[in-house]
């Protein structure tokens, strides 16, 4: 892997919940800055020791960025950027960032529907999602959700967004078609993460302050497992093969994988799910993704400015790259590449898998 952008300032710091400042899309264009940056390349056989100083693209978005999405057509990355209340877009062909939309206040989490048309924001700080309609490239819709909303996740099957509140130990269900709450599930303590998985039938919620993941049965609406994980939690996936799910531990430095069954007749439900394996990563992991083949999982190091590189069939690290500053989340995109908010420097590292 060639990281193709990249800029560090001194070590990192967890991820907080920081105040808001002030307030895209394709009509509205904004420079993008280059900079000197140090790379550290990343082979299938482990992290390589050769760095070199050049001048790379370093895609400079709004404050303290953190969520972060890639399409469903792998032509643009969408980054929240919480301090200044907008959402950034980024051209996945040229690096260049294609405009800005102002959102709610505090925006975190993201996701684009799988049909592309619109965009999902937690918006931490306002207690509301902000959809943003792909073709207008606005804000057309704002709902109303549980207290400080940290993710958000779409449902590939029914019309669902799955919403994280932070602070109401709850998992809002938004109708997408509707746009309004049709349900609000208890789940456990201070839940961050969630993702669907492939084939849209279950919800996966990390519970940063509970260590564990609540398993959601879409079509029923209720919580149906509890799965115990590591110590605080963040951010979870589930691969495309729908084989496995991750789980960042920011606590013990760990990434949990939990098998899941497979067969005519087995209901995940009644099934024994548990951590089957724990890989050791870097200093304080938060940001995860899976790549669409489901070959690598990365894990974004906040504690290292360092993203992980996980091979997925062997469960084994296999490289280490540096980052931006105070990283926070990950995306992949359908060609591998990595997409990394630097909350600390304001910028999005890609790292390329050639």
């Amino acid at each position: 892997m060639n990281v193709r952008s990249a800029t560090t300032y001194g070590t990192g710091r967890p991820a907080g919940r920081h105040r808001v400042r002030s307030r895209r899309w394709a009509g509205m264009m904004v420079p993008l800055l280059a900079v000197a940056t140090v790379a550290s390349a990343v082979t299938a056989g482990g992290m390589s020791s050769a760095a070199a100083s050049s001048p790379s693209d370093a895609v400079i978005v709004g404050g303290d960025p953190q969520g972060v999405a890639v399409d469903p057509d792998g032509k643009h990355v969408y980054v929240t950027n919480y301090a200044d209340n907008t959402v950034t877009g980024i051209d996945t062909a040229t690096h260049k960032v294609t405009g800005k939309i102002s959102v709610g206040g505090g925006p975190r989490g993201l996701a684009v529907a799988p049909d592309s048309q619109h965009t999902f924001v937690t918006n931490y700080a306002e207690n509301s999602v902000s959809v943003i309609d792909a073709a207008g490239g606005r804000v057309n819709h704002s709902v109303a959700v549980g207290k400080n909303p940290a993710s958000v996740a779409v449902s590939t099957r029914d019309p669902y967004a799955f919403v994280t509140n932070f602070y109401d130990n709850t998992l809002s269900v938004i109708d997408i078609k509707a746009f309004k709450v049709i349900d609000t599930l208890a789940v456990g303590g201070h839940p961050d993460g969630v993702a669907v998985d492939p084939k849209g039938q279950y919800a996966y919620v990390v519970n940063t302050g509970s260590n564990t993941v609540s398993v959601i049965d879409i079509r029923a609406q209720q919580v149906v497992r509890s799965i115990l994980v590591g110590r605080a939690p963040q951010k979870v996936a589930v691969d495309r093969d729908n084989k496995h799910v991750y789980v960042t531990n920011f606590g013990d430095n760990m990434v949990s994988v939990i098998d899941l069954v497979s067969g005519l007749g087995v209901e995940l439900a009644t099934s024994a799910l548990k951590v089957n394996n724990n890989i050791p990563v870097g200093n304080n992991p938060r940001g995860l993704a899976v790549t669409p083949d489901s070959r690598r999982a990365f894990v974004v190091n906040v504690g290292d400015d360092t993203m992980t590189v996980v091979d997925t069939a062997s469960g084994k690290v296999i490289g280490t790259v540096v980052v931006g500053y105070s990283p926070d989340e990950v995306a992949a995109g359908p060609d591998g590449r990595a997409y990394v908010t630097g909350r600390g420097d304001s910028s999005v590292t890609i790292v390329d898998p050639s």
